[in-house]
Formats: structure tokens, C-alpha cells, sequence
């Protein structure tokens, strides 16, 4: 095929030039190439309407296979320059532009919109919704600030001073809210501890919405406290501060401590400061006043006498032994026997050293004799047993400590009568022969008296007359109540009693044919009770009354 240079075919007459046995003979390429006239595609006011297509006519020509149909410019989607068209013999005219005005059909729509009547009914419907939405808002507004203004009046945390008030739930808001019904907390306030510092958190819930809140309970106020006036020895120790402060008021545990001390060695009147500090840090002072002694007295040692035992026995260096002191409730005392051989006889030195807090010091010397066992030496835990059979038989239970010891001395001085010479060898000797024999002197006497009183569990000594021209004296030196008395159960001729719980005073105001005879060392024995007591006491039938 044989195209131009403008790309149309020279000779269309020859395409398709071979007949189809179906379609019949071929219609000129004149007639079936025919283009389109003119008129036909100017537009048209009315609008176009697409023809159905024409049924197809099987004994008609058949078309050329590139004819060129001209579309009306509106339904045309490429430019006209750009289409190309398919070969024909004829010239090929140029498409009108579509015009630019608007289309004549939506002029006419316009018009028949301008032309209809105004729906009143619809207009009302329009400003009855208008109006209902602008009351809805209306109303939003108004509940909106109701709202705000309800929940403006909580106040989010409260704090209090413990151990003051009681909170409450009217505490959280400014004033009452309008529905208080609608008001509610989680919080029970009559269960909270004021005392306690702490932060509680709880919820107020205002018109359906929770708000969180918090409760502090604070402690700000000081504790407060008195001093106690305090009375101490220089050499002392100073107190704990606790038990110098009374009157701590406070919600908390209150801490006591020095804050103030100052140097009271030399003695006077001080004043320390105390420190109270509660349990949540809360501090204040507190003046204690101090009135200080310097000590300079040694303690006083009593009772530390001479003793004679017995190789094999145990010693007893503390029997008897009393130690004293101005200040110092509890001296201390040491006993020194390092120059002591307990296994040879002799007579051995030995020291005592008391001592007080303040450093003083006193020493007594005594000396101690130890013999060899005599023959016929009666052990101390056989005559203590003869001493307990004899003490049941005078005593009942429930007596009291005087009631004992005057049974005791009743006892010895109505059954052991008295000789002039005895066996004294030993005092658990003399003792033993009292109880067996019923006879001795005063010696046995004042010991027969000792083992019942020692097995009674009765503090006592032996006291030894001192200074004597003819003969010596044993009595008893008793202590009854924490104070000692004088006791004597030896008989005595023109006299047909005994002697009990004797001051020493009146002890020492005893006459009989003219004398006393009841002389001793004084500063060796500790010091006698001065309150008499013998108005209480019935010599006749050994009782005593009871205070």
C-alpha cells in the first residue's frame, strides 16, 4: 500500500477492494466515504438525543475500515487537531469550536426557579430548628456554668493542726453547694486519727464526677515539760534527762535529751536545759536546776572485828561487817587477805577498804587467829541442827521478825540456867552444850542465842564488854526492821528478866547495884535505833504488839 506524504491513502478506491461472499458487491468508495454535511453538526438548543443504533443490514456494503465520523465539539474529549481521522479522497472541513455561553437549558432552569412561589412552611420549620438549637445552647451555657461554678466551690486540700478539730466535710467547700444531695466522699471523717500527723487523699464527688482531695494533719506546736530541781553529789553521774522533766504534754512520743550541761565537779546550784523533741521534729527547752554536793566523807566500816576460827572452817570475814556512808547508798567494800594462810595457825592481818562514788576511802585492820580443831570440836552444821529442831519448837509460822527474836531470848533466858565456868574452847562448843546441857554463862549464853538467830536468818552480832576491871560480858546486838537493838537473855542476879530490843541509850542508862556494865566499843558496831520500843513489848508473856 502506497501512502502520500500526508498519510492519506491515494488510492482509497482499492481498499477492501476484494468482495465478501456474504456482504455482496461493494459500494463505491465515493458513496460510503461521504462525510458528514455541515448543518448537521452546529448545536442545537435543545439537547442532543442519542439515536439508537439502525439494525444492521447484512446485504449493504461494508463500511471502509478508517472512515472518519465527525462528533459534535460538546462530546468530544481531544482536541480536533489532534484526532486523526481515517483517509479520504474528500477534503477533510474543520470542526467548530463550541460556543462559550452557558448551555441554553440551564437558563431556562433559572428562569423556572425564579418563576415558582416562596415556601413559607418550610421557612418557619428552618427558624423553629434554629430557635430550638440556639435554646439547646442556651441551656449547655447555662449548665455549664452552674457546673462550674458548683465545682469552684471545693477546695482541694485542707490542713489542720492534730489533736485539734475534727475535720469535716463542710471544711472542702467555700459554702454550701445548691444540691447537696449530689454531694458525697469516700472518706469517713469521724474514723480519722487527729492525732496522728499523716496526708489522707479521698475523693468528693460533685455531681457525678469524682475530684480528688487531700487531708494533712500536721503537728507545728512544741511539746512542753517542767524541770524537775535535782540533788547530786559532784562526783556523780548526772542524771538521765528523761527523769528530770515531768509534765511532757504532747500528740507525739516526746525525745528527752541534754542540751546543757555544765561542769558541776566543784559543787552549788547549776541549771542544765533539757531538750524536748516530739515526733515530728517540734522542739523546745526545758531549765533543770541542780543542787550539787561535793563529797568528802569516807564511808564508815562497822563490825569489822577480831575473829578466831578454826583451821578447816570457813572464814566469815563479811559476818557482821557494815559499811556506811553520808552520800553513797551502796559503798563498796574490799577485804584484803592476800597475807592470809588458811592452812597454818597463826594470826593473820587483814584489811578492809570501803570506798564511796566520790573516791573516799577508810581502811580497818583487824586480825584474824587460827587454830588447830580442838578435841571435842562441834562442827557449826551440827549445832545449827539441834538450833533448828529448838526454833520449831518456839516459833509458828507467820511470825514476824520480832516476834522470832523475842521468842528466841524468852527461850534462852527461861532455859539455860546460869554457872559461873563452862567449857569454852569453841564457840560452836559452848553453844552446843547451852542447848544439850541447859546450863552455861553468859558466853554460851550469847551464842546459844546467835546459832537460833543465824538459823532464823536474823542479822546479829556478839557484843563483848569493853573496858571491863573484873570480868567480861557477851550480849546481843540484833537487827530488827533495819535497825539494830540490844538483846541480853544471861540471867542476872536481883534482876528476873531479860534484856530486848534496847536502844543504846537506854542500854547504857541500865543501873543495878550501882553500876551499868554495859560498856563497849561503840564506833566498832554499827549505830543503834533511837526510837524506843518497849512500851510494846509484854516481858511476862513474851509478846510484843504490833504498830
Amino acid at each position: 500500500m502506497n501512502n502520500t506524504s500526508d498519510g492519506r491513502n491515494k488510492n482509497p478506491s482499492q481498499r477492501n477492494a476484494r468482495p465478501s461472499a456474504a456482504t455482496g458487491p461493494v459500494k463505491p468508495a465515493a458513496q460510503a466515504g461521504r462525510p458528514v454535511p455541515r448543518q448537521a453538526r452546529k448545536p442545537s438548543s435543545a439537547p442532543s438525543v442519542k439515536k439508537a443504533p439502525q439494525a444492521r443490514n447484512n446485504n449493504a456494503a461494508p463500511r471502509p475500515v478508517q472512515r472518519n465520523v465527525q462528533r459534535p465539539a460538546a462530546q468530544r474529549s481531544v482536541p480536533q487537531a489532534a484526532h486523526k481521522t481515517a483517509p479520504s479522497n474528500t477534503q477533510r472541513r474543520p470542526v467548530n469550536a463550541a460556543p462559550k455561553r452557558a448551555p441554553q437549558p440551564a437558563r431556562k432552569v433559572q428562569k423556572e426557579a425564579e418563576s415558582k412561589p416562596v415556601n413559607t412552611g418550610l421557612i418557619i420549620k428552618v427558624l423553629m430548628i434554629a430557635v430550638a438549637v440556639i435554646a439547646l445552647i442556651l441551656t449547655g451555657v447555662r449548665i455549664f456554668l452552674f457546673y462550674k461554678d458548683e465545682t469552684g466551690l471545693l477546695i482541694r486540700e485542707v490542713t489542720i493542726e492534730a489533736g485539734t478539730v475534727r475535720p469535716t466535710e463542710e471544711m472542702f467547700f467555700t459554702e454550701e453547694p445548691s444540691i447537696p444531695k449530689w454531694v458525697s466522699c469516700n472518706l469517713n471523717f469521724d474514723e480519722v486519727n487527729i492525732d496522728l500527723p499523716q496526708t489522707i487523699n479521698f475523693n468528693m464527688k460533685i455531681y457525678g464526677r469524682n475530684f480528688p482531695c487531700k487531708l494533712i494533719i500536721r503537728d507545728t506546736i512544741a511539746p512542753v515539760g517542767q524541770g524537775i530541781p535535782q540533788k547530786i553529789f559532784a562526783c556523780g553521774p548526772v542524771p538521765d534527762a528523761s527523769s528530770c522533766v515531768t509534765g511532757i504534754s504532747d500528740i507525739t512520743d516526746v525525745a528527752v535529751t541534754w542540751k546543757e550541761v555544765p561542769d558541776m565537779s566543784a559543787g552549788g546550784n547549776f541549771t542544765a536545759v533539757a531538750l524536748l523533741t516530739d515526733g515530728c521534729g517540734n522542739e523546745t527547752t526545758v531549765s533543770v536546776p541542780f543542787e550539787v554536793t561535793k563529797d568528802s566523807l569516807a564511808p564508815e566500816i562497822k563490825g569489822a572485828l577480831d575473829i578466831e576460827a578454826y583451821i578447816g572452817d570457813p572464814v566469815m570475814y563479811r559476818n557482821n561487817v557494815i559499811v556506811t556512808d553520808d552520800y553513797d547508798e551502796n559503798p563498796v567494800l574490799d577485804i584484803d587477805t592476800s597475807n592470809v594462810n588458811l592452812n597454818e595457825p597463826g594470826t593473820y592481818e587483814v584489811t578492809y577498804t570501803a570506798s564511796d562514788f566520790s573516791g573516799n576511802e577508810t581502811k580497818v585492820t583487824i586480825n584474824l587467829k587460827l587454830s588447830n580443831k580442838p578435841e571435842g570440836y562441834i562442827e557449826p552444821e551440827e549445832l545449827y541442827k539441834v538450833a533448828q529442831e529448838i526454833l520449831d519448837e518456839i516459833t509458828e509460822p507467820g511470825m514476824t521478825e520480832e516476834e522470832v527474836a523475842l521468842q528466841i531470848i524468852w527461850w534462852c533466858r527461861y532455859n539455860i540456867r546460869f554457872i559461873l565456868r563452862t567449857n569454852t574452847r569453841s564457840w560452836t562448843e559452848a553453844a552446843y552444850n547451852a542447848f544439850k546441857t541447859r546450863t552455861g554463862n553468859c558466853y554460851s549464853t550469847a551464842y546459844a542465842v546467835k546459832a537460833l538467830l543465824d538459823v532464823a536468818g536474823i542479822d546479829n552480832m556478839i557484843i563483848e564488854r569493853y573496858p571491863y576491871q573484873t570480868a567480861t560480858h557477851f550480849w546481843n546486838y540484833v537487827c530488827l526492821n533495819g535497825q539494830w537493838y540490844h538483846c541480853d537473855a544471861t540471867w542476872r542476879e536481883g534482876y528476873d528478866s531479860y534484856f530486848f530490843m534496847y536502844t543504846t541509850e537506854e542500854l547504857l542508862d541500865f543501873w543495878q547495884g550501882g553500876w551499868n556494865g554495859f560498856q563497849f566499843k561503840k564506833d566498832k558496831y554499827p549505830a543503834s535505833a533511837t526510837q524506843s520500843v518497849q512500851t510494846r513489848i509484854d516481858y511476862k508473856n513474851h509478846t510484843i504488839k504490833n504498830t
